[in-house]
């Protein structure tokens, strides 16, 4: 099997690499196409399908990666997992995806471009939303009533919409069929196998190594292994920023250009309790005030942003998602009751300016990657999330369903209960305390490592198709998002968009 040449070798069988792998091979049958994912074959597992699937992570599915230190959360490091997925449905407001199209120069990610292959993965619960959403995909979305939170205008209340099916979580490489496909699981690739031409000097990508040595042979390669490890392998591959390669002796062939910046979404006061699935059925997403944006941004950038064309100030931004959960998570503060007597709030960050960096550990890739997160670097995002306790607290203390229900927040540790009058020193003081949504992105952003049809720049037949092209923060959950760049990607690649 291994002695074939491949029309494609995709590393890594998550959302991206199921979807781009079974769609290519729905569009032209002949291919000869070998997916290669590192951890399990996990289809036949019932227990990732149900509500509390979250209670996988830091099991034997996650691969928990440690981030260093966040000087920003008292030196703190976080484990970002690889073994969630809380099926939330959201995909991001009509800005993010036009400005995503504006700056790769392809209208083919606008929000309107998209819009066909979102409505392509999806079956919508309902029949009355088909301008917004389509019927008979792959991906069962539901919600209690069509509401238009996913039709590209973010801001207000909404049912929270998720990808299930009679109760059950739909799970990429069983809903996208990889029947006629060659699938390697426990299997770890190290690198890409490039070649260079002899009278040109021009790379191809020929196949990939595997961690025991073994190469097989293609004539294009995708990495779809996630904004963390497609990086890593073009790191290992002597792809990357000269200086972090020379580091561990690896050879530069070619050093994209400057685009591998960490990118995520990480929530305020979140608890490890999450665990065990949300108590929740409604969000809201929220812009703040713009006179407060302005002056953070000229503080970090030195000058006074021009309102009508500084990219965050743009009209239907949406920086904050506020949910409230119906119950108490107290393992972290044993004092807070499990009677009914609390409830939780949680605030997410949705447009981080602060960007991090994904290195090489070592040059084994059974070693994770080096991930600094440099969370809350800038102004903007502390004045984000400053705004966004305080919209928070004034819902909880100020207004009528918060004063007939609301007593006061049972304060962390060291802390008093938060107040409407709180100074900005006070409420920064707080965000030591935030962790994260595990939305990593953009560390091979399109326009940069990749073009706008996700071929790695100066190598031919290497593609990137996973979290790590997005070149702009989404306000999302990035799996709705993912599942729509993966099917217009898989149609792009086989000449079928």
């Amino acid at each position: 099997m291994l002695s074939t040449v491949w029309d494609y070798v995709v590393v890594g069988g998550g959302l991206a690499g199921s979807v781009i792998s079974s769609r290519m091979l729905e569009y032209n049958s002949s291919l000869n196409i070998l997916l290669i994912e590192a951890g399990e074959d996990t289809r036949s597992r019932t227990d990732i399908l149900y509500t509390n699937a979250t209670n996988l992570m830091g099991g034997e599915l996650d691969w928990q990666y440690p981030t260093k230190p966040v000087s920003a959360l008292n030196d703190r490091s976080l484990v970002y997992t690889k073994a969630k997925a809380w099926a939330v449905a959201l995909r991001s407001t009509l800005v993010d995806y036009d400005e995503w199209a504006e700056i790769v120069g392809d209208s083919r990610w606008s929000y309107d471009s998209q819009l066909p292959w979102m409505k392509k993965a999806e079956d919508w619960f309902s029949t009355n939303s088909t301008a917004q959403h389509g019927n008979g995909g792959p991906l069962h979305v539901a919600s209690v009533t069509s509401t238009g939170r996913n039709a590209g205008e973010n801001l207000g209340r909404a049912e929270l919409t998720e990808t299930r099916r009679n109760g059950l979580r739909e799970f990429t490489p069983v809903i996208y069929p990889l029947d006629g496909i060659t699938v390697l699981t426990d299997t770890l690739v190290e690198r890409i196998i490039l070649a260079k031409n002899c009278s040109d000097g021009e790379l191809r990508a020929t196949g990939v190594q595997l961690a025991n040595g073994t190469q097989i042979s293609s004539k294009n390669v995708i990495l779809a292994a996630g904004a963390y490890r497609s990086l890593q392998l073009l790191m290992l591959s002597s792809i990357g920023d000269s200086e972090e390669l020379q580091k561990h002796n690896i050879s530069k062939l070619k050093n994209p250009e400057k685009g591998l910046a960490l990118g995520s979404d990480n929530p305020l006061f979140s608890q490890p309790e999450f665990a065990t699935g949300y108590p929740i059925d409604w969000v809201v997403s929220t812009d703040i005030d713009k006179t407060g944006l302005a002056a953070a941004i000229a503080k970090d950038e030195g000058a006074v942003p021009d309102a009508a064309t500084h990219s965050l100030l743009k009209t239907g931004r949406s920086f904050l998602e506020n949910f409230i959960i119906y119950q108490a998570y107290s393992a972290s503060n044993p004092t807070v009751p499990l009677d009914g007597s609390h409830i939780y709030t949680n605030v997410v960050s949705f447009l981080p300016t602060s960007h991090g960096t994904v290195g090489l550990e070592c040059t084994s890739p059974a070693t994770g990657p080096v991930i600094n997160l440099n969370y809350l670097k800038t102004e903007v995002d502390r004045y984000v999330y400053r705004e966004g306790i305080r919209q928070m607290t004034k819902v909880m203390l100020n207004t009528t369903f918060g004063k007939e229900f609301i007593t006061g927040e049972n304060a962390p540790n060291a802390f008093e209960p938060v107040s409407l009058d709180d100074t900005d020193d006070y409420l920064n003081s707080h965000l030591a305390a935030v962790v994260t949504t595990w939305h990593p992105h953009g560390t091979c952003s399109m326009g940069k490592v990749v073009d706008s049809e996700f071929k790695v720049k100066g190598v031919k037949g290497l593609r990137v198709v996973d979290a790590s092209v997005l070149p702009v923060p989404m306000a999302a959950h990035l799996m709705a998002p993912l599942y729509a760049m993966a099917e217009q990607a898989a149609a792009i690649i086989t000449d079928n968009a």
